[in-house]
Protein backbone atom coordinates (compact mmCIF):
# COMPACT_ATOMS: atom_id res chain seq x y z
CA UNK A 1 0.00 0.00 0.00
CA UNK A 2 2.85 2.40 0.85
CA UNK A 3 4.38 1.66 -2.52
CA UNK A 4 1.11 2.58 -4.26
CA UNK A 5 0.92 5.88 -2.36
CA UNK A 6 4.53 6.61 -3.29
CA UNK A 7 3.88 5.97 -6.99
CA UNK A 8 0.77 8.17 -6.88
CA UNK A 9 2.78 10.96 -5.27
CA UNK A 10 5.47 10.72 -7.98
CA UNK A 11 2.85 10.84 -10.76
CA UNK A 12 1.19 13.87 -9.16
CA UNK A 13 4.54 15.68 -9.02
CA UNK A 14 5.21 14.87 -12.69
CA UNK A 15 1.80 16.24 -13.70
CA UNK A 16 2.47 19.46 -11.78
CA UNK A 17 5.89 19.84 -13.41
CA UNK A 18 4.46 19.31 -16.91
CA UNK A 19 1.65 21.78 -16.26
CA UNK A 20 4.20 24.34 -15.09
CA UNK A 21 6.11 24.17 -18.38
CA UNK A 22 5.54 27.30 -20.50
CA UNK A 23 3.76 26.95 -23.83
CA UNK A 24 6.14 26.97 -26.79
CA UNK A 25 4.03 29.30 -28.92
CA UNK A 26 6.48 32.01 -30.02
CA UNK A 27 9.19 32.26 -32.68
CA UNK A 28 12.18 34.43 -33.48
CA UNK A 29 13.87 35.48 -36.72
CA UNK A 30 17.19 37.36 -36.75
CA UNK A 31 18.93 38.46 -39.95
CA UNK A 32 21.60 40.93 -40.99
CA UNK A 33 20.82 43.86 -43.22
CA UNK A 34 24.07 43.65 -45.20
CA UNK A 35 24.68 39.89 -45.15
CA UNK A 36 27.13 39.63 -42.24
CA UNK A 37 27.42 36.17 -40.69
CA UNK A 38 26.80 35.61 -37.00
CA UNK A 39 26.31 33.05 -34.24
CA UNK A 40 23.16 33.24 -32.10
CA UNK A 41 22.91 32.01 -28.50
CA UNK A 42 19.62 32.06 -26.58
CA UNK A 43 19.69 31.44 -22.86
CA UNK A 44 23.11 29.84 -23.09
CA UNK A 45 22.10 27.51 -25.97
CA UNK A 46 24.01 27.96 -29.23
CA UNK A 47 21.40 27.93 -32.00
CA UNK A 48 23.59 27.86 -35.12
CA UNK A 49 27.04 26.26 -34.77
CA UNK A 50 27.65 27.26 -38.40
CA UNK A 51 27.55 31.06 -38.82
CA UNK A 52 24.69 32.37 -40.94
CA UNK A 53 23.26 35.69 -42.07
CA UNK A 54 19.75 34.59 -41.12
CA UNK A 55 18.58 32.40 -38.23
CA UNK A 56 14.99 31.32 -37.51
CA UNK A 57 14.03 29.69 -34.21
CA UNK A 58 10.63 28.20 -33.43
CA UNK A 59 9.00 26.55 -30.41
CA UNK A 60 10.09 29.22 -27.93
CA UNK A 61 8.15 30.29 -24.83
CA UNK A 62 6.69 33.77 -25.03
CA UNK A 63 8.25 36.41 -22.82
CA UNK A 64 11.71 37.74 -22.03
CA UNK A 65 14.83 36.21 -23.61
CA UNK A 66 18.49 37.21 -23.53
CA UNK A 67 20.27 36.94 -26.90
CA UNK A 68 24.01 36.78 -27.40
CA UNK A 69 25.20 37.42 -30.95
CA UNK A 70 28.74 37.18 -32.25
CA UNK A 71 28.96 38.96 -35.60
CA UNK A 72 31.95 37.95 -37.70
CA UNK A 73 33.83 40.95 -39.02
CA UNK A 74 34.99 41.41 -42.59
CA UNK A 75 38.64 42.23 -42.11
CA UNK A 76 37.98 43.41 -38.55
CA UNK A 77 37.43 41.96 -35.10
CA UNK A 78 34.16 40.19 -34.37
CA UNK A 79 31.45 42.19 -32.59
CA UNK A 80 29.67 40.72 -29.56
CA UNK A 81 26.12 41.91 -28.92
CA UNK A 82 23.91 41.12 -25.92
CA UNK A 83 20.27 42.12 -26.17
CA UNK A 84 17.01 41.50 -24.35
CA UNK A 85 13.95 40.72 -26.47
CA UNK A 86 10.30 40.15 -25.61
CA UNK A 87 8.57 37.48 -27.70
CA UNK A 88 4.80 37.70 -28.06
CA UNK A 89 2.61 34.61 -27.83
CA UNK A 90 1.40 33.46 -31.25
CA UNK A 91 3.86 35.64 -33.19
CA UNK A 92 7.22 35.39 -34.93
CA UNK A 93 9.26 38.40 -33.80
CA UNK A 94 11.56 39.64 -36.58
CA UNK A 95 14.82 41.43 -35.72
CA UNK A 96 17.53 42.81 -37.97
CA UNK A 97 21.19 43.54 -37.31
CA UNK A 98 21.81 46.93 -38.93
CA UNK A 99 24.58 49.54 -38.77
CA UNK A 100 24.29 51.89 -35.80
CA UNK A 101 24.99 54.85 -38.08
CA UNK A 102 23.33 54.84 -41.54
CA UNK A 103 25.91 54.66 -44.32
CA UNK A 104 28.48 52.85 -42.19
CA UNK A 105 29.10 49.13 -42.05
CA UNK A 106 30.06 48.78 -38.39
CA UNK A 107 29.20 48.56 -35.53
CA UNK A 108 25.82 46.82 -35.69
CA UNK A 109 22.79 47.08 -33.44
CA UNK A 110 19.80 44.74 -33.07
CA UNK A 111 16.50 46.36 -34.04
CA UNK A 112 12.98 44.96 -34.01
CA UNK A 113 11.30 45.11 -37.41
CA UNK A 114 7.91 43.48 -37.05
CA UNK A 115 5.80 40.77 -35.47
CA UNK A 116 4.31 38.26 -37.89
CA UNK A 117 1.31 36.17 -36.70
CA UNK A 118 2.09 32.48 -36.71
CA UNK A 119 0.03 30.61 -39.27
CA UNK A 120 -3.57 29.81 -38.50
CA UNK A 121 -4.57 26.34 -37.26
CA UNK A 122 -5.94 23.92 -39.84
CA UNK A 123 -7.33 20.39 -39.47
CA UNK A 124 -4.68 17.64 -39.70
CA UNK A 125 -4.38 16.16 -43.18
CA UNK A 126 -3.68 12.59 -42.11
CA UNK A 127 -4.96 12.37 -38.56
CA UNK A 128 -1.59 13.44 -37.15
CA UNK A 129 -0.45 16.69 -35.60
CA UNK A 130 1.84 17.55 -38.53
CA UNK A 131 -0.61 20.08 -40.02
CA UNK A 132 -1.82 22.02 -37.02
CA UNK A 133 -0.45 25.10 -38.77
CA UNK A 134 0.01 25.91 -42.44
CA UNK A 135 2.10 28.49 -44.28
CA UNK A 136 -0.16 31.26 -45.58
CA UNK A 137 0.19 33.54 -48.61
CA UNK A 138 2.13 36.34 -46.86
CA UNK A 139 4.46 33.74 -45.32
CA UNK A 140 5.16 32.24 -48.73
CA UNK A 141 5.82 35.66 -50.27
CA UNK A 142 8.26 36.49 -47.47
CA UNK A 143 10.13 33.18 -47.89
CA UNK A 144 10.33 33.68 -51.66
CA UNK A 145 11.78 37.13 -51.09
CA UNK A 146 14.42 35.73 -48.74
CA UNK A 147 15.27 32.96 -51.20
CA UNK A 148 15.63 35.33 -54.16
CA UNK A 149 18.01 37.52 -52.16
CA UNK A 150 20.39 34.56 -51.85
CA UNK A 151 22.76 33.85 -54.73
CA UNK A 152 23.30 30.14 -54.07
CA UNK A 153 20.85 27.27 -54.31
CA UNK A 154 22.20 25.61 -51.16
CA UNK A 155 21.19 28.65 -49.10
CA UNK A 156 17.81 28.89 -50.85
CA UNK A 157 17.17 25.24 -50.04
CA UNK A 158 18.09 25.73 -46.37
CA UNK A 159 15.83 28.78 -46.10
CA UNK A 160 12.86 26.92 -47.59
CA UNK A 161 13.42 23.86 -45.37
CA UNK A 162 13.84 25.99 -42.27
CA UNK A 163 10.66 27.99 -42.86
CA UNK A 164 8.57 24.91 -43.65
CA UNK A 165 9.79 23.20 -40.49
CA UNK A 166 9.22 26.35 -38.44
CA UNK A 167 5.63 26.76 -39.65
CA UNK A 168 4.76 23.07 -39.47
CA UNK A 169 2.68 22.76 -42.63
CA UNK A 170 2.51 23.80 -46.29
CA UNK A 171 0.09 23.40 -49.17
CA UNK A 172 1.25 21.72 -52.38
CA UNK A 173 0.75 24.79 -54.57
CA UNK A 174 2.97 26.83 -52.24
CA UNK A 175 5.61 24.11 -52.20
CA UNK A 176 5.59 24.27 -56.01
CA UNK A 177 6.40 28.00 -55.83
CA UNK A 178 9.30 27.41 -53.44
CA UNK A 179 10.66 24.67 -55.68
CA UNK A 180 10.54 26.95 -58.73
CA UNK A 181 12.60 29.53 -56.82
CA UNK A 182 15.48 27.02 -56.82
CA UNK A 183 17.60 26.79 -59.97
CA UNK A 184 19.05 23.28 -59.90
CA UNK A 185 16.66 20.38 -60.18
CA UNK A 186 18.58 18.19 -57.73
CA UNK A 187 17.87 20.75 -54.99
CA UNK A 188 14.20 20.92 -56.01
CA UNK A 189 13.91 17.17 -55.52
CA UNK A 190 15.58 17.46 -52.12
CA UNK A 191 13.08 20.11 -51.07
CA UNK A 192 10.09 18.07 -52.26
CA UNK A 193 11.27 15.01 -50.32
CA UNK A 194 11.89 17.04 -47.18
CA UNK A 195 8.53 18.83 -47.39
CA UNK A 196 6.46 15.67 -47.96
CA UNK A 197 5.95 15.13 -44.20
CA UNK A 198 4.70 18.72 -43.87
CA UNK A 199 2.32 18.81 -46.86
CA UNK A 200 -1.30 19.23 -45.73
CA UNK A 201 -2.99 18.20 -49.00
CA UNK A 202 -1.03 15.11 -49.99
CA UNK A 203 -3.77 14.12 -52.43
CA UNK A 204 -2.43 16.96 -54.61
CA UNK A 205 1.26 16.21 -54.06
CA UNK A 206 1.70 15.14 -57.69
CA UNK A 207 1.64 18.88 -58.48
CA UNK A 208 5.35 19.01 -57.54
CA UNK A 209 6.14 17.04 -60.70
CA UNK A 210 5.29 20.18 -62.67
CA UNK A 211 8.33 21.84 -61.08
CA UNK A 212 10.62 19.14 -62.51
CA UNK A 213 11.88 19.08 -66.08
CA UNK A 214 13.97 15.91 -66.32
CA UNK A 215 12.46 12.43 -66.50
CA UNK A 216 15.17 11.13 -64.17
CA UNK A 217 14.04 13.56 -61.47
CA UNK A 218 10.41 12.58 -61.93
CA UNK A 219 11.30 8.89 -61.65
CA UNK A 220 13.25 9.60 -58.47
CA UNK A 221 10.21 11.31 -56.99
CA UNK A 222 7.93 8.48 -58.07
CA UNK A 223 10.19 5.94 -56.37
CA UNK A 224 10.20 8.10 -53.24
CA UNK A 225 6.40 8.28 -53.19
CA UNK A 226 5.97 4.56 -53.71
CA UNK A 227 8.15 3.90 -50.66
CA UNK A 228 6.24 6.45 -48.57
CA UNK A 229 2.82 5.08 -49.51
CA UNK A 230 3.68 1.48 -48.65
Amino acid sequence: MKRLYFLSFILLCLVEVLQAQPALDAALLVETQRGEYFHLTIGGRLINPVPSSRVAVGDLPAGRHILHLRVLGRGRRAQNITAEVILASGYESVYVLAPTVPGRTFPLVLRKVEEVPLSRPVPPATGTESCRYVMEGPDVDRVLRFMKEEGFDDRRLEIAKGEIKLTGGIMTDDLFLLMKAITFEERRVQLAKFAYDYVCDRNKFSRVFDALEFNSSKREMQDFLYKEIR
